[in-house]
């Protein structure tokens, strides 16, 4: 097998021809340029699921969501109403101003943003969202 080729001359060319490299990577390119916007369509996403790595224990408030969508601050019920209230209160009282949100995964959206938004608007410092943690192949099913 020969690597180098003879010109002419009797020299040898020791370049490598990167003439059809420079056409592959440009018409990739180009291909990738024109389908990534057609890609940019909706995202399914399947939440909550996570690997922890560790467990850790909650040293702050747990405000939890359940299936048929109570609210619940540290396993105390609260209507949606009073619940800007109790977290108010709480906020006022408490020297810790951490929170954990448990939601269950059937809970739609918009109600664990609200819940997300009145924790934010009273000033809760540091907002942790818990998942049950699980094994990576079942991520992958």
């Amino acid at each position: 097998m020969f690597f180098f080729r003879r010109r002419d001359g009797g020299e040898l060319i020791n370049e490598i021809n990167v003439t059809s490299l420079v056409d592959v990577t440009l018409t990739l390119l180009i291909i990738f340029m024109i389908s990534t916007p057609l890609f940019k369509g909706g995202i399914e996403v399947v939440l909550p699921k996570t690997q922890a790595a560790q467990p850790f224990t909650f040293t702050g408030l747990v405000v939890t969501i359940s299936k048929d969508k109570g609210i619940f601050l540290d396993e105390e019920p609260v209507s949606k109403e009073d619940l800007a209230n109790r977290l108010q209160e709480i906020y006022l009282t408490r020297k810790g101003k951490s929170v954990y949100l448990r939601a269950d995964e059937d809970i739609p959206y918009r109600d664990v943003t609200m819940v997300l938004g009145l924790i934010r608007h009273v000033g809760f410092e540091s907002l942790g969202l818990v998942a049950e943690p699980v094994i990576i192949d079942q991520l992958r099913r």
